[in-house]
């Protein structure tokens, strides 16, 4: 009799823990031998009744990887507007007499992540057409000062303290300053032959001065990528270490500029001397010279494509460099405590913590909770709903779920931001099915197995539900 008892308590037990779990696509999905010792966390909504599908492990904070970029594009767009744009003013001080500049000429960075950006523009060095046309009508021949990058907006920390170090080199993790240039990246050209030996280094572009490459990669039979670039912020020695592939002709590695505000004072005295612009003085920053002009004589300003346009670019292409410079226009130029500018929105925001703009760390945490009250806001209360809306890519179409639910009832029906780090997955934003919007938003910490076969899970899951 106790034993029946004991059956059938157990029984209630679970059929009440899988009730409370939700459908069955998702009792399935929690069921995967991907999760045997992972934490998820899932909610998803119905955006016209507020019917709650799931809720599992709502409140609970994880590790949201680069679906954070979704907390840092809804709060750029409330607090600068979608029409938001940076403008990079160069200027001089002294005067000019007989075409000679008897002064210094000087890029004021105003954090502008789209400088010479290959995401922003098909001719990355428009902007450097724009400056010489400028000088050309200011009548300027000669230039007897220096080239002066005023790259101080944000201070000069470059990176996160809480990024792993080896992150730090890499084009994925570039340092954060007033002044940004080519996306922050540079790239090394390898060619290699037999497994076992060494690559030869071919070049680097663009040119950046001093650099001192140590080359520490093994070619390896295998076909997978496996190198990666280390360097630090203002230091020009960097270390390649890894393995690439056998027997390519041009191989290509991409670092972090170490120094954009000095490589762009450098690459600018170049490129004024190669248009006929005699240039008597050094390329120098702030940073290295920290002497703020008297004056300032306008010549000419950039101005960046629309913050709705950036955007995009940070949630379709999951940009790690545009990310972080709203993210430092938000926190340093603005003063913005992001937890608490939601907070006063209504939302309950204490889940979140940031300690980037990108989702590169992995001390950061949400909680699918707040990810799904912000999409629900974006939604239903922003100004800016359309262009958050649009700025998710397309599942099966574009961007980083391009390949996601690619073949099923959902591709081209879902706006969804991914984000990966090592055990780390998730998607958060808006599904559309059979005449209904729902939010969505899973996090998935420590998950083993391979990250294709738990992303067809998620995919069972998602059209299983919807």
């Amino acid at each position: 009799m106790k034993k029946k008892f004991l059956l059938f308590a157990f029984l209630y037990i679970s059929i009440i823990t899988l009730f409370a779990q939700g459908p069955t696509a998702f009792v399935n999905f929690l069921n995967r031998k991907e999760l045997a010792h992972a934490t998820v966390s899932f909610k998803a909504i119905d955006m016209y009744s507020k019917r709650v599908i799931v809720s599992y492990n709502e409140n609970l904070s994880l590790v949201p990887a680069s679906n954070l970029k979704i907390v840092t594009t809804a709060t750029a767009l409330e607090v600068l507007g979608s029409q938001f744009i940076f403008e990079t003013p160069l200027f001089y001080d002294g005067f000019i007499q007989e075409s000679t500049l008897h002064g210094n000429l000087y890029i004021k960075g105003s954090g502008d992540p789209t400088l010479g950006s290959e995401f922003a523009q098909d001719n990355a060095e428009n902007f450097l057409k724009e400056w010489l046309v400028g000088i050309n009508r200011s009548g300027i021949k000669k230039i007897n000062g220096n080239i002066v990058v005023l790259d101080h907006l944000f201070g000069y920390e470059g990176v996160s303290p809480k990024w792993l170090w080896e992150d730090l080199g890499n084009y994925y993790a570039p340092g954060i300053y007033g002044i940004s240039v080519f996306d922050n990246i540079y790239r090394v050209y390898l060619r290699s032959s037999a497994p076992g030996s060494m690559p030869t280094v071919l070049n680097t572009k663009p040119h950046i001065y001093n650099m001192e490459i140590t080359n520490e990669i093994k070619v390896s039979g295998s076909s997978t990528n496996n190198a990666s670039i280390f360097g630090v912020p203002f230091s020009n020695d960097i270390r390649l270490y890894g393995t690439i592939p056998a027997y390519q002709s041009s191989f290509i590695l991409k670092g972090s500029i170490p120094d954009p505000g000095l490589f762009l004072a450098q690459y600018f005295h170049d490129y004024l001397q190669e248009n006929g612009i005699s240039v008597e003085g050094e390329a120098t920053t702030y940073r290295t010279n920290p002497i703020l002009p008297a004056e300032e004589n306008l010549i000419s300003t950039v101005r960046s494509i629309d913050l709705a346009s950036i955007i995009q670019t940070v949630n379709f292409d999951s940009n790690n460099h545009y990310a972080e410079q709203l993210y430092k226009v938000l926190t340093v130029m603005n003063s913005i405590d992001i937890p608490e500018y939601w907070r006063e929105n209504g939302l309950d925001s204490d889940a979140l913590s940031m300690y980037d703009g990108s989702g590169i760390s992995h001390n950061n945490v949400v909680s699918t909770k707040f990810l799904i009250d912000l999409l629900v806001y974006m939604y239903r209360k922003s100004d800016n709903s359309d262009v958050f809306y649009k700025s998710l890519p397309i599942a099966g179409k574009s961007g980083t779920v391009a390949s996601f639910l690619k073949n099923t009832h959902l591709e081209g029906n879902a706006r969804l931001k991914s984000g990966s780090l090592s055990n780390v997955h998730s998607y958060s934003g808006y599904i559309e099915s059979k005449g209904r919007r729902y939010a969505v938003s899973l996090i998935i910490n420590n998950f083993t197995g391979t990250r294709s076969e738990l992303r067809r899970g998620i995919e069972q899951l998602f059209n299983g539900l919807f």
